[in-house]
């Protein structure tokens, strides 16, 4: 017979406390690389995008431009979400160069991104390999 003073657990193991929750802090440790997230491998763009001149002339450059020029040329008609560098930042000579901005939206971005920037910044590359 159990006691009227002691709780019935009283005879088990101490149990951690399961409702205590600890803070992900993955500056504290090490982690395995595959568990970084796509945008924590990626390296950071050019800082030129992160400065107030960029946010201003860009932002300029979307309202004289409303409509994607990639769209357009197919007859779609989509509002413009970024400026976009004809010419990849990595290989043209000024950044601030208006004639090789062009507006586009985020879905002719990633498109572009992924297949023509890439293909001219290899070919700068080895261009300059070849010099």
């Amino acid at each position: 017979m159990i006691p009227i003073d002691q709780p019935n657990h009283a005879n088990q193991p101490a149990r951690p406390n399961r409702h205590k929750r600890t803070l992900f802090r993955p500056w504290s440790r090490e982690r395995d690389p595959q568990h970084y997230t796509k945008m924590e491998l990626r390296k950071r763009s050019d800082d030129k995008y992160h400065s107030g001149r960029w946010t201003k002339e860009s932002k300029a450059y979307r309202a004289e431009h409303p409509l994607c020029a990639m769209c357009q040329e197919r007859g779609d008609v989509t509002p413009t979400e970024v400026v976009d560098h004809i010419i990849p930042s990595q290989v043209c000579e000024d950044f601030w160069d208006q004639n090789n901005w062009q507006p586009l939206c985020r879905a002719c971005n990633k498109l572009k991104g992924r297949t023509l920037d890439k293909k001219a910044i290899r070919k700068a590359n080895r261009l300059k390999d070849n010099e």
